[in-house]
């Protein structure tokens, strides 16, 4: 359990380390959306831009560092788990919750790491003279992502089967 909250640790590092060295570099207005073929379709000032990617990287650090102990005092009603009658009451209840816990948090890394590495790309994009994502790289992250979450489903979905 402790390794995804060090790697998110290290990945909010990484991140401070991004800021301190593209902040300086970009301009103070910077290409903050992109369109599908990777050209800036939408604008906003330097300090938003970078707010808006310490608050993305807080919510999703989220998975690794609150939910878990959030998940402990949530009414089972609000977790959302096949057959959660089943899986949440007695000497499984515990079992679950750490399952949860442990996969909820390598979804925080999974989401992280794609952000810091999109963030990434508009950071370079917005220092190039065409201001455009390098298209195939944006496409292959978000697949890994993509075959990421559907093995997390999966591995849900395989943890807890209808109880015989």
């Amino acid at each position: 359990m402790k390794l995804p909250l060090y790697i998110v640790l290290f990945l909010f590092g990484l991140a401070i380390a991004q800021t301190i060295y593209f902040y300086p570099l970009l301009p103070n207005i910077v290409g903050s959306h992109f369109d599908v073929t990777g050209k800036v379709n939408g604008n906003s000032s330097k300090l938003t831009y970078f707010i808006l990617y310490f608050v993305s990287l807080a919510i999703t650090s989220s998975f690794t560092l609150v939910l878990p102990l959030m998940l402990r005092h949530l009414p089972t009603s609000m977790i959302n788990l096949p057959h959660r009658e089943y899986w949440l009451s007695g000497d499984r209840k515990e079992e679950t919750l750490s399952f949860f816990n442990v996969h909820m948090s390598w979804v925080g890394v999974a989401t992280m790491l794609l952000l810091i590495a999109i963030f990434h790309l508009t950071f370079l994009a917005n220092l190039s003279p065409i201001k455009d994502l390098n298209l195939p790289l944006p496409w292959a992250l978000f697949g890994a992502f993509f075959i990421f979450m559907i093995w997390w489903v999966v591995a849900l979905l395989r943890r807890f089967p209808k109880p015989s």
